[in-house]
């Protein structure tokens, strides 16, 4: 929770000082994540020995209200009579009157809901309000409520069918897990691919499907063929099992290294978004993924790679 308050309270600071646009959205934002300490009074049938005891024995540390017991959060009105939900970020901005029984820690969307209840129908959420005094209106609230929503909706687990699962999974070995593995491991990994060939490909195309039932490949699907091209270049070509889908997936890959200078790349030779298309498509390190147009005949596959790594050294020498 202090965290939370510490950075709160810097945003709050800076909005003050510069109440724009984007301070004041960098505010919001952190506030929607921050649990606030809010007054509040007992009802009058609690024991309030019982609640004093348990905050002693607490040694000055939050303590837990006996169960059932439901404090009701203070509120504030103005001269016209209009009511708001004040929230705190310390004690020390809390004011002795009125009279309070307890403090309460809420989360601040816990805040809304209780601030839109209609036994409040507050105009809104002030916080801090003897110091800072921050207006966070009502219609505000509802449309952050809104986000929450949309956003809850959005969350929800879509349900796949096992082809779509197929699909998702292996793109996800190919453009993410191998190249991932290439880059992150290096010349050991491509040491490593040429040595274990089939094996090696299966087991990463296996772990990325999670579901070993929804796995529907073998390590026969696959085929590894390192080549050592020239003294500056080894190139491992891996032929991925048939694209029988009309989705962007490799027919192969080609992973190459400069032995001298462990410089690798890695290529694919994948599905277009037309009807019989082929696409060479370059993954770099960092992620990103440059088109190079559509790709030769299976035959010319090769040296289209090595005139790309050619052009890529001329262009940064």
């Amino acid at each position: 929770m202090n965290k939370d308050l510490e950075k709160t309270q810097e945003l709050i600071k800076a909005y003050k000082e510069k109440p724009e646009k984007e301070s004041f959205k960098a505010m919001v934002l952190q506030v929607q994540n921050t649990t606030f300490l809010v007054p509040a009074t007992l009802p009058a049938d609690v024991d309030r020995e019982e609640i004093r005891k348990r905050a002693i024995e607490s040694a000055g540390a939050p303590s837990k209200l006996p169960e059932g017991v439901k404090p009701f959060p203070c509120i504030l009105k103005n001269e016209e009579g209009k009511v708001f939900f004040p929230i705190y970020t310390e004690q020390e901005q809390i004011p002795k009157e009125p009279k309070y029984d307890v403090i309460i820690t809420i989360p601040f969307r816990a805040c809304m809901e209780l601030a839109g209840e209609g036994k409040f129908n507050a105009e809104g959420i002030v916080l801090n309000p003897f110091s800072d005094n921050l207006l966070l209106e009502k219609k505000l609230l509802e449309a952050l409520k809104k986000e929450d929503e949309l956003r809850a909706a959005g969350a929800k687990q879509v349900q796949v069918t096992p082809q779509q699962f197929r699909i998702m999974m292996r793109q996800k070995a190919e453009f993410h897990d191998l190249p991932m593995r290439l880059f992150k491991e290096g010349a050991e990994f491509v040491h490593k691919l040429s040595d274990e060939q089939e094996n090696l490909v299966h087991e990463i195309y296996r772990e990325a499907f999670q579901k070993t039932d929804l796995y529907p490949y073998s390590e026969s699907d696959y085929s590894v063929m390192p080549l050592n091209i020239s003294e500056d270049l080894l190139l491992v070509r891996i032929d991925t099992p048939a694209v029988k889908d009309a989705a962007r997936l490799c027919y192969r890959i080609y992973v190459t290294m400069n032995p001298q200078t462990e410089e690798i790349h890695y290529f694919t030779i994948e599905r277009g978004k037309e009807k019989g298309t082929r696409n060479i498509v370059q993954i770099t390190g960092e992620g990103k993924q440059i088109l190079h147009g559509e790709a030769p005949v299976e035959g010319a596959e090769i040296q289209r790679v090595m005139d790309l790594i050619k052009n890529e050294k001329e262009m940064t020498s």
